[in-house]
């Protein structure tokens, strides 16, 4: 027999990118996350920004729990070529700080993208072409 009262896990996917004081810049980043949200029109996609910009990672959470209070899982993907200080340190710390605001939700911070085979591999292409 099924269970219908069982509370459903509603994730939301947060795209983390560095930031730019360059308005042009966000534009690539804001075309993936359209191209993201097209792909996947089910699931739940935001962008925001490490530094120099907005929104923030607090701020992107403090706007998806303030609107949606069934989510309970938040995944970052962060949106970096490698991982370093700011993937290593900075991100953790702010997950962690967020964590003690929100401890009933649960975050999962992604590996950087970079490390991707199929991100390397696309690299590789556009390079050798």
């Amino acid at each position: 027999m099924k269970e219908h009262n069982k509370s459903q896990t509603v994730k939301a996917n947060i795209l983390l990118a560095h930031g730019s004081k360059d308005p042009r810049w966000r534009k690539s980043f804001e075309t993936l996350l359209e191209k993201i949200e097209n792909n996947s029109p089910k699931k739940i996609f935001r962008l925001c920004y490490l530094e120099l910009c907005r929104p923030s990672l607090s701020e992107t959470v403090n706007n998806l729990k303030d609107n949606n209070s069934k989510i309970s899982t938040i995944i970052i993907h962060p949106i970096f070529l490698s991982a370093g200080v700011h993937f290593n340190e900075d991100i953790q710390t702010m997950v962690y700080d967020l964590q003690s605001i929100y401890p009933h939700l649960k975050f999962k911070i992604n590996d950087v993208v970079g490390n991707n085979s199929i991100v390397s591999e696309a690299i590789i292409k556009v390079v050798t072409s």
